[in-house]
């Protein structure tokens, strides 16, 4: 059987063209004759029944045919081919699935399934079936437009979506303290207040959670506070950038050099009682067990 698709882009499923002709079997060896005469018999009933739109007529031969030949792709084709004509598309795109499965170079099916996935608008799965098509694939100028046009959609979706997410952030968005002065590093305590580095004043200020702004700590050891962390006692390291150290603040307000020597730091984190430090000027991290400390 010659399988022929409708030329252009339609976003309509097509409709075959059935012919009498030869019709591939897998496995035919595996097939005694009479199983063979049987099959072909159901096949090109379906088809004559097919060929006057009798399409519930036909589909009962096409499936006679393949209890005989459980793979003849051809059968399973014309199968789908029905469904299509009666807006069964879930039932088809699972026709050509199982075809695809048979026979993963049938890029007829691929080409409906591919056609499929697109009037669902999953551009994305449509793009997945198209890139196995070959170029000399007779069709291919049919994929290859098809292709450009799912991508064009699929990026549009996905840039519409991406939208949505800033839009929805945005909205969401709040301001906590307004009027900081270069805001780095923040922590908050077990008690639910907020402790924020501001560089450019060399100022640790704290934010209760009635949102009330004091300066935490104001020391002549600040210079340049960025990064904050907190351990498990609310104490607060605080790495003190323009001074190449780090410092403690303990939960009282008790201020004292905790490490020295630490060329720009950065960024600290503590967990399982370890700090990890972002050296920039070294270009390392470094850690400490905390727990030594106690």
């Amino acid at each position: 059987m010659k399988r022929k698709i409708l030329q252009g882009l339609v976003l309509v499923m097509s409709v075959v063209c059935l012919q009498a002709g030869m019709v591939s079997f897998a496995n035919t060896e595996e097939l005694d004759e009479e199983l063979m005469q049987q099959a072909m018999k159901a096949y090109k009933t379906g088809v004559s029944l097919y060929r006057s739109k009798a399409y519930d007529s036909a589909l009962a031969s096409f499936q006679e045919a393949l209890k005989y030949n459980p793979k003849m792709t051809d059968a399973y084709y014309n199968i789908a081919s029905i469904q299509v004509a009666k807006k069964n598309y879930d039932e088809a795109y699972k026709t050509y699935v199982k075809i695809i499965a048979l026979n993963p170079k049938d890029y007829d099916s691929i080409l409906q399934a591919a056609k499929i996935s697109y009037n669902r608008k999953n551009y994305s799965l449509a793009m997945k079936y198209l890139e196995y098509i070959p170029e000399d694939y007779e069709y291919f100028h049919i994929a290859h437009q098809m292709y450009r046009d799912a991508k064009t959609l699929f990026d549009a979706e996905k840039n519409k979506i991406e939208r949505a997410k800033i839009t929805t952030a945005n909205e969401n968005k709040k301001v906590l303290i307004d009027k900081f002065n270069s805001p780095a590093g923040m922590v908050v305590d077990s008690e639910g207040n907020m402790f924020v580095a501001s560089y450019s004043d060399n100022a640790i200020v704290k934010i209760d959670k009635k949102k009330n702004r004091t300066n935490f700590i104001k020391d002549y050891l600040l210079d340049g506070p960025i990064g904050l962390a907190i351990d498990s006692y609310d104490n607060i390291y605080i790495a003190n950038y323009d001074a190449n150290n780090i410092l403690k603040v303990t939960k009282g307000g008790s201020v004292s050099v905790f490490m020295e020597k630490v060329s720009q730091p950065y960024f600290l984190y503590i967990k399982n009682e370890v700090l990890y430090i972002s050296e920039q000027g070294n270009d390392v991290v470094l850690t400490y067990n905390l727990a030594n400390t106690k």
